[in-house]
């Protein structure tokens, strides 16, 4: 897995300047594009559903796109997946010391890491409650909607799938990673006993633990199979799922020694071009590839492209290849840090989206681009002007 190249004739020096640096420019900029993608398959999934006559124009715009273009946006689940590894990784990279413990106390660690979710999310349920309580009334008890609503506040739905769909359906990705980070002193404890072998062969076996779940949904619900929306949410968003996939980004920086605490880890060159490129490529490939159906794409999305995004974030934090200056270019890395704000404005967006069809058909084909413009908007309004100077405060 290592990808230095000291004495390749086809690297370039790094500067003492990119050398000094903490930050991880590159992948900073592809989480950015990772959430986007998840966003446009979540629009994609309004255009595709099943709608009442009134809102038949709702997505109207995805049929005007280059079949490979619409075929990329609805296999967008598939970016899921990396964001967890990419997360994993980053975290391991900032906080996990060479004692093996986390860097710094729990509770520092924790309120640094609410503070850049907390705010928003209690802005954009706020938001939220009074626009859909009239909506969600209509099939769900006073009871059912207080219980949805207070897990959804305190970022606990994705534990039980009928919690997951009411007020913020996409949010169950923050509602899980506030697990994983609650986990995360644990486990960086636990992993940093294992041998430099043990790491390797964790690793290994991680995509394959990561498919169990999957591969006993796919016994009661096999190809061709009608699936049910609860059991969906359950496989796709439980937290404790999700485990594999943040502790092997864990190790793949524990294990390749890739830590703000340790400086000699960059390399001192850089390659022209990584196999991250190519994971890169092959991840484009499988991505514009039509019908992938159940229980396929939980197998891809939960286990099969794991090894894919290991070899991509490695040469993407080392700054090796194509893919590493194309998601360091300037303005990515502003974008990157938005992409928590972006997941929790998903679906006030789409709700907008509902509301404007309604009111006037016609603006239907404009929101394919309407709306990742608006999230963008918003997602970046609300991180500089919001989430961070909060965020400051709170630390």
């Amino acid at each position: 897995m290592d990808s230095n190249a000291t004495e390749s004739p086809a690297c370039k020096p790094v500067t003492a300047n990119a050398a000094s640096e903490t930050h991880l420019p590159a992948l900073t900029g592809i989480r950015f594009f990772a959430v986007f993608h998840i966003f446009m398959f979540h629009l994609w999934v309004l255009y595709n559903m099943d709608k009442e006559e009134t809102f038949a124009t709702l997505m109207e715009g995805f049929r005007f796109l280059p079949e490979p273009v619409l075929t990329l946006f609805s296999n967008g689940w598939m970016s899921t997946s990396f964001f967890f590894i990419l997360s994993g990784f980053i975290l391991s990279y900032l906080y996990w010391g060479e004692d093996g413990e986390l860097h710094g106390s729990k509770m520092r660690f924790w309120r640094k890491r609410l503070a850049r979710i907390y705010p928003i999310h209690l802005i954009v349920m706020l938001l939220t409650f009074p626009m859909l309580y009239g909506y969600f009334s209509e099939f769900r008890s006073p009871l059912e909607l207080l219980s949805s609503g207070l897990a959804t506040v305190f970022l606990v739905q994705a534990w039980y799938p009928p919690w997951v769909p009411d007020w913020n359906w996409p949010v169950w990705t923050i509602s899980a990673l506030v697990f994983l980070y609650l986990i995360m002193p644990w486990l960086m404890r636990n992993l940093a006993k294992l041998s430099k072998q043990q790491m390797l062969i964790l690793m290994l076996a991680l995509p394959f633990i990561s498919l169990i779940p999957t591969a006993v949904y796919a016994i009661y619900f096999p190809a061709g199979s009608t699936p049910e929306q609860n059991w969906q949410i359950f496989i796709g968003s439980t937290p404790l799922f999700w485990v594999p996939q943040f502790a092997a980004g864990m190790l793949l920086a524990r294990y390749l020694g890739i830590s703000r605490f340790n400086p000699g880890w960059r390399p001192h060159y850089r390659k022209t071009l990584a196999r991250g490129d190519l994971a890169f490529a092959a991840v484009l490939i499988i991505a514009v590839l039509p019908g992938i159906e159940e229980p396929l794409k939980y197998f891809l999305r939960h286990g099969l492209m794991m090894p894919l995004y290991m070899l991509i974030i490695i040469d993407l934090a080392r700054g090796h290849g194509i893919v590493a200056k194309i998601f360091s270019l300037p303005g990515t890395g502003f974008l990157g840090e938005t992409a928590f704000s972006m997941f929790i404005w998903q679906n006030m967006v789409m709700v907008f989206c509902w509301m404007s069809v309604n009111i006037a058909a016609g603006t239907g084909v404009h929101q394919v681009w309407a709306a990742p413009l608006g999230l963008c908007l918003l997602a970046m309004a609300s991180t500089y002007l919001i989430e961070k100077p909060l965020a400051r405060k709170l630390r």
